[in-house]
């Protein structure tokens, strides 16, 4: 995928294991904003639908941890510095192949 769309992966900084912890407790506070109160879904169709405007609204209410305004305050000025996804990725070849017993 990387070289399909001519970026470098930056998963983590070496030599920092401090990192995943952070991370594992954004994860669960995430979690807990996003899934307190959740109602019940009728299909997997509702329950995306709201899960989507459950995230909008979050990121209208929190505040980036490094730049000023909230979460869609940097979504708005990072999206005019992305590049424009080229040819969809597609990272399977799909064969149908047939079992039989050995002769």
């Amino acid at each position: 995928m990387v070289s399909h769309y001519l970026f470098e992966a930056e998963f983590c900084n070496p030599a920092s294991g401090w990192e995943k912890g952070q991370i594992e407790k954004n994860v669960q506070d995430s979690r807990h904003r996003i899934w307190q109160g959740a109602p019940a879904f009728e299909s997997l169709d509702a329950l995306n639908a709201w899960l989507e405007q459950r995230c909008l609204t979050l990121w209208q209410e929190l505040r980036h941890p490094e730049l000023p305004g909230t979460v869609a305050d940097a979504w708005v000025d990072e999206q005019a510095e992305l590049m424009t996804v080229p040819v969809p990725f597609d990272g399977f070849v799909e064969h149908t192949k047939r079992v039989s017993q050995p002769a």
